[in-house]
């Protein structure tokens, strides 16, 4: 009713200052004539007409009240709007639906192109693996005939296809994340162990080495595959920024204000403190990345967000030159 009444309010005054001009004009004829017009005689006639202007918009407000009354209550579900009452509403109503049904069409064709670009994405990563699963093999085989170094070269060249590999995988099936989830119960040491067994020849390769430091009966409940993700960007950003030979890689896990917190600690080159609040925004590589080639900004990022669906958090602490600690925050509770 009040939404009515503010459309309505400018021909309301408009109304009434008609009637004002005509009590003006009979005053004037009166006065003319010789005769007068009493005040009852005005308060009549204002009762009068607006009695009939009260009955007017009351027809008018209960002819348009499903409209005034209208609220979307869930738009993408319904474009539905109430029977219009006049010519004006009724064009309105068939230019908002014909709106409507064209933004859905594109939105479906949208969708159908990116799930069949997503499709896509995965079944052409998968295929990547084989051929690279072959090199690995050869390389292997033919490791007495190679230079030591040319080996070494081929080892790091292969891991950061596979890396590129499986951040594009992984960034794919985040847009699917609920479909790809499954929580489960995790001895949180072995599977730091075995991360850290997948990443033994880069750790061998670049020096450094690795550190467990946690109880073995700690239990977290997460989904291991995307969890174990998170921990593998953490490592390799862990070796890969680096910066002596023997340097060591902390895995540490502990109890703390009822969460359990595993750390990972290496002592490379830091992050620049205004670098701090923007490393898990995406393609952010910061003043490190400008130094090491293969950084693609895109690491930190993805685990942020994976981090944030599986209801953990991600911390980020460092000091230049002193090293960085990254922290995957567990509930208990969960």
């Amino acid at each position: 009713m009040i939404a009515y009444i503010k459309d309505q309010i400018g021909a309301i005054i408009f109304f009434y200052s008609q009637i004002g001009i005509i009590m003006v004009i009979a005053e004037l004829g009166s006065s003319l004539s010789g005769g007068e017009i009493g005040a009852s005689t005005y308060g009549y006639m204002l009762l009068i007409v607006t009695f009939f202007q009260i009955v007017y918009h009351v027809y008018r407000y209960f002819k348009f009240r499903d409209i005034y009354r209208y609220a979307v209550i869930n738009a993408s579900e319904t474009a539905w709007l109430p029977d219009t009452p006049d010519q004006l509403t009724t064009q309105l109503k068939e230019h908002y639906e014909k709106q409507y049904d064209y933004y859905k069409q594109e939105l479906e064709r949208l969708h159908h192109e990116k799930k069949q670009e997503t499709f896509f994405m995965q079944q052409w990563i998968h295929q990547m693996k084989t051929p690279l699963s072959v090199m690995r093999l050869t390389i292997d085989k033919e490791e007495p005939h190679l230079p030591p170094a040319m080996k070494q070269d081929l080892d790091e060249e292969l891991d950061r296809i596979k890396h590129g590999l499986q951040l594009a995988l992984y960034q794919s099936r985040l847009q699917q994340f609920e479909r790809d989830f499954h929580v489960e119960k995790i001895v949180l040491a072995d599977l730091v162990r075995s991360i850290i067994q997948e990443y033994k020849s880069s750790f061998i390769r670049h020096r450094v080495y690795p550190k467990v430091d946690m109880d073995t009966s700690l239990t977290i409940y997460s989904d291991q595959k995307w969890l174990g993700f998170v921990i593998e960007q953490i490592t390799s950003n862990a070796i890969k920024y680096s910066q002596h030979t023997n340097d060591t890689v902390l895995f540490r896990a502990s109890i703390e204000n009822d969460g359990i917190v595993l750390a990972i600690q290496d002592h490379g080159i830091g992050i620049a403190r205004q670098d701090l609040t923007r490393v898990f925004d995406p393609f952010f590589t910061g003043k490190n990345g400008r130094q090491v080639q293969e950084s693609t900004g895109m690491g930190l990022y993805l685990a942020k967000q994976i981090c944030d669906a599986l209801d953990h958090k991600l911390l980020v602490q460092s000091e230049v030159q002193q090293g960085t600690i990254l922290s995957v925050v567990f509930d208990v509770e969960q």
